[in-house]
This record gives C-alpha cells, sequence and structure tokens, in this order.
C-alpha cells in the first residue's frame, strides 16, 4: 500500500520541472563517486586521454543502470529508485586489472563480472541464507569504512607516502566538509537540493587561490572541448583468468549490497510490507548484471546501488522511479561533455577529502541502520564483530597477510572483500544448531487462542522473530485449534509444535481423528446459512488465507496439519 507520507511514490509521476530538478539532485550525488575513476587512474598513472575516456564511459555506464534499474518488469529491473554509481567495491580490483594488462583488461573483467551477477540473480532465492540482514548490513557499512584509506591521505595532504600533513590543505578540507555539511543541515529552500555541489565548489576556488589546484586549472578546463564523442582508441577487450577471484568478490559484494537496498526501498514504499519480495529481488538484481556487464562493454568500471541516494530519496519524500529515468538521462547526456569530465580530473585533493568523508558518512550509517533493524543476538553479534575486526586489520596491521598465496592474495587486500567472506562463512558456522522448536499441548477446558497467542508470543520474542509473522502464525493456529476442538473432529488431546530457523516459521498440529478440509475459496453465504459444515470449511479458508503454505495429511488416523511462512 501506497505511503501517506510520501511526495511521490514509485509508481507517481512528478511534473517535467520538479523531476528534472529531483533528477538533477540525485546527479549530484551520483557525481561524487566519480572520484572512484579518478583514484583508479591515478594509482595506475593512465594518461590523460585515456583517464577522461574511462571518467566518461564510467558516467555513461552510471546512466544506462540506473535507467535499467528504474524499469518494473517481473524479469528485468526492481522498478524502484536507486542510482547506480562507480562502485567502491571495484577499486582494488580495477587497478589491478590496468596494472596487468591495461584499460582493456580492465573492460573485459568488468564485464565478467556483470554475467557474474546475472548467474547470481537466478539463484538468489536459494542463496538467500548466505546473507541475513545482519551480513548485509555490515557489507554496507564497510562500503564506506574502505573509502577511508582515501579519504584522510587527501584530507591532510598527506600526497606521499612519507609526506607530513599540510595545514593549508587540511584547512580548506575542513571548510569542503564543513560547508557540504552545514547546508545538508541548516540549508533552506533549493540550495539545500545541492550541498555537494556547493561545498566542492567551494574547495575548488579555495584551492586555486592558493594553488593546490595544480598549473592553470582554469586552462586545462577551458581547453577541453564542450562536447564531444568518446575516443575509441582507448577501448578494448581481455581477459585473465586470474583476475577472477578479485572480480568475482567485487560482484558478490555488489550482490550482498543491492539485496539490502532492494529491501530497503520496497519497505518505504509499502506500507504492508513484511518481508523481501525475492521475486522483485531477482529482476532488480538480472537488471544490475546486465547494467555493470554493458558498463564493461562500453568502457566504464563497475557498478553498485547508492545507499546515499536512497537516503535522500527518502529525506525529499520522493521515491517516484521517473526520476531514476530522469538521472540516468542527464548522466548520459554529461558522458558526452568532457569540459565536466576534466573537471573531475584534476579535482585538488582537499576537495577529494572532504567529500568522501561526507559520502563515507551516509554509507556507514546506512550500514548501522541495516544492522540493528533486527535483534542481535550472540550468533548475529560475533559474525559481525569478529568479521570486522579482523577486515580492519587489513588497515591496521598491513604486513599482516603477506604471506597468503598469491590466488587468495585479492580477498586480503582489501577490508571489504575479507569482511565480506568472513561474513559469509561465520554466518554459515553459526547456522549450526539455530533451528529452534517448542511444543505445547492444548487444554480444550482453557481459552484456545489465549494459550496459542500466549505461546507463540513469548517465543518470538525469544527467538527474536518479526511480531507481524508471529501474530499472523497464532491467528492460523489459534483458528485450527478451535475448529478441530469445537466441531469435535477428535476426542483425543491436540498438539501443537512450532519450529524457527531465522528464515522460517513452521508449525504442525497433530491429533487423532478427521483431517481438516483446507478448501481455495469461500464458501458463500448461502452455503454458510443452509449447511453445518460450511462454517468448518470457512475456517480451513481462514487458516490457508494466513498461511504462506497449508497442507494437511492423515496417516493410520492420525491427521497433521502442516503451516509455513516465510519469515
Amino acid at each position: 500500500m501506497r505511503p501517506a507520507d510520501l511526495e511521490y511514490a514509485a509508481e507517481d509521476k512528478p511534473p517535467v520541472s520538479t523531476l528534472f530538478l529531483l533528477g538533477l539532485q540525485h546527479t549530484a550525488i551520483v557525481a561524487t563517486a566519480f572520484i572512484f575513476p579518478i583514484l583508479v587512474a591515478r594509482a595506475t598513472n593512465l594518461e590523460t586521454g585515456a583517464a577522461a575516456f574511462f571518467v566518461s564511459m564510467s558516467m555513461l555506464a552510471n546512466g544506462i543502470a540506473t535507467i535499467c534499474q528504474s524499469i518494473k518488469h517481473p524479469e528485468f529491473g526492481s522498478g524502484f529508485l536507486i542510482p547506480r554509481v562507480c562502485g567502491p567495491n571495484y577499486v582494488s580490483a580495477s587497478i589491478l586489472a590496468i596494472q596487468s594488462g591495461g584499460l582493456s583488461l580492465l573492460c573485459g573483467m568488468t564485464a565478467i563480472s556483470g554475467f557474474l551477477q546475472v548467474a547470481f540473480s537466478r539463484i538468489v532465492h536459494r542463496l538467500r541464507i548466505l546473507f541475513p540482514v545482519e551480513v548485509t548490513g555490515l557489507v554496507i557499512m564497510m562500503l564506506g569504512v574502505a573509502v577511508i584509506p582515501y579519504a584522510l591521505p587527501n584530507f591532510f595532504g598527506m600526497t606521499g607516502p612519507d609526506s607530513t600533513p599540510n595545514l593549508v590543505a587540511m584547512m580548506i578540507a575542513v571548510i569542503t566538509l564543513a560547508v557540504t555539511v552545514g547546508i545538508t543541515v541548516w540549508g533552506w529552500g533549493q540550495i539545500k537540493l545541492f550541498p555537494l555541489i556547493i561545498g566542492m565548489t567551494v574547495g575548488y576556488l579555495l584551492c586555486a587561490m592558493t594553488g593546490l589546484a595544480g598549473d592553470n586549472p582554469v586552462g586545462q578546463i577551458a581547453a577541453s572541448p564542450l562536447v564531444a564523442f568518446p575516443d575509441w582508441r582507448y577501448f578494448g577487450l581481455s581477459f585473465q583468468l586470474a583476475l577472477l577471484i578479485p572480480f568475482g568478490i567485487a560482484a558478490m559484494v555488489t550482490f550482498v549490497k543491492s539485496v539490502g537496498e532492494f529491501s530497503i526501498c520496497q519497505r518505504i514504499n509499502d506500507t504492508e510490507w513484511k518481508r523481501p519480495d525475492m521475486q522483485n529481488i531477482r529482476s532488480g538484481l538480472f537488471a544490475d548484471g546486465i547494467a555493470s556487464c554493458i558498463g564493461g562493454l562500453v568502457g566504464g568500471m563497475g557498478q553498485t546501488g547508492s545507499s546515499s541516494n536512497i537516503g535522500l530519496s527518502i529525506a525529499t519524500r520522493s521515491t517516484s522511479r521517473y526520476i531514476g529515468f530522469m538521472t540516468g538521462g542527464i548522466l548520459i547526456v554529461l558522458a558526452f561533455l568532457p569540459i565536466l569530465a576534466t573537471v573531475f580530473l584534476i579535482m585538488p585533493g582537499p576537495v577529494i577529502g572532504g567529500t568522501l568523508i561526507y559520502v563515507a558518512g551516509f554509507i556507514i550509517v546506512g550500514g548501522f541502520q541495516t544492522i540493528t533493524t533486527r535483534m542481535l543476538d550472540s550468533r548475529k553479534i560475533f559474525v559481525i564483530g569478529i568479521s570486522f575486526i579482523f577486515g580492519i586489520s587489513v588497515y591496521l596491521i598491513p604486513g599482516a597477510y603477506q604471506g597468503v598465496p598469491v590466488l587468495f592474495k585479492p580477498i586480503f587486500d582489501s577490508a571489504l572483500s575479507l569482511t565480506t567472506v568472513i561474513a559469509i562463512i561465520l554466518n554459515l558456522v553459526m547456522r549450526i544448531g539455530v533451528k529452534k522448536s517448542i511444543s505445547a499441548t492444548i487444554d480444550p477446558a482453557a481459552r484456545i487462542s489465549d494459550q496459542v497467542f500466549t505461546l507463540l508470543e513469548r517465543q518470538g520474542e525469544i527467538w527474536a522473530a518479526r511480531r507481524e509473522v508471529i501474530q499472523q502464525m497464532a491467528m492460523a493456529l489459534s483458528e485450527a485449534c478451535e475448529l478441530i476442538i469445537d466441531h469435535g473432529l477428535t476426542k483425543s488431546s491436540v498438539k501443537v509444535s512450532v519450529s524457527f530457523d531465522e528464515y522460517n516459521l513452521d508449525a504442525e498440529v497433530s491429533y487423532e481423528g478427521n483431517p481438516i478440509p483446507l478448501p481455495d475459496k469461500r464458501p458463500v453465504e448461502e452455503e454458510i446459512l443452509n449447511d453445518p459444515s460450511a462454517l468448518l470449511h470457512l475456517g480451513g479458508f481462514m487458516i490457508r488465507s494466513h498461511a504462506d503454505r497449508a497442507e494437511v495429511v492423515s496417516v493410520g488416523g492420525v491427521s497433521v496439519l502442516k503451516i509455513h511462512m516465510v519469515h
């Protein structure tokens, strides 16, 4: 059901002028992630022409991917506003690819990672066990943490391994960050829509005034053509088997993160949301994979969803997927404006530092919020804590994993990759013995609904199960037990057994006697008035309507009603 507090929900189409402004502000958020292809270009010493091509094609890939995700189709696209950005999880793999075989190898391996995401999307319903909320939230949080090693050296003006902090650069970075945060918190009117653009502009001007913007930055920008098509001399495709590991890990991280993002968008667009719609997630992941593949084929960087843009859509109460079409269109147009690519290519270090810290803050807090949407028991705490500690050790103790075999080295080169792998493994280990069950015999002399609700609500709190799922099961079980006893289906006791394993809530009602009918259709009023057994069929229909799946089996005079609900 459409939330009443949304100005523009997923299926609403804003007026054209409003649509353009909303698309423009989302483009401003997406633009901060252009820093990542710039980091890759600088780390690998790409020549200016190749770097400009890489940044422009990354813009093009962002636009195509954002449009793909805005499409609503049972098999392609989630139909939600989730702009795609250059993924920080692809930075390490991209640098390794360019160092090993140039830009053509990066393009080829990025396309392969897209194919891997497509393959993952086809079996996502079988992989749900690998990606519970705590793992998804931890991965989102580590996306922000992974940005910090790039952000802080630029923030403090430390341009080399042995350099010391530059006070002027640090002050400009502080001002850039303060202006951006200040407008976000205290801004007014249209100004509040563009904190990043304003903050980056202030930082650029200060760097130009203090000589930290390089030699003649205005001249470099002015020398760039206003409109130009990509120079396809820099395009190529090549592949290297050894790079399947780092790009496979990057694809898996994107996959896990996207599952969480789709779930968040489903929840904010539906007041009656109960659990993730796996079919919608599957079609969204499929579009993600196709878009990443296209991104590689056109020469851009790997794509991922933007948690910051989701936060922006919540803040502005505008989640219309048509904003995604507009944002994607703007990005595609910008890809053919080299003058804009040059602006990002010569971005001074203090501006990069201040902007990255602003973005990282959004991502890290988004991860915390995702983790805390569920109660944390000791198993979940250990999964999160141990994974985070060993992940952060990549930065705290740089030489700790020097002896790792070359084949597995990409896993240990990135805190994000190491955290993700450890979290998935620990989650599987911690699932040993996770299934819990309880049984009780119903007293026919006492109030049946009170017995069932008291039992399930108490156990639901112990299991940290969702309240709405517990209540649905309690209603189904109460109806079943009352039908069995009130309609004389048994003269013996009625036993109720309930089991829970985080993803499934199952119950069985067993007794000696005739099975409960579970009709697919509700009896009509005439049948209810004239046929005494119609009330029994009505109760059976209600049981089926409460459950995700219900069936009854009868063997040797013993009937067992089985009720299943997805958690």
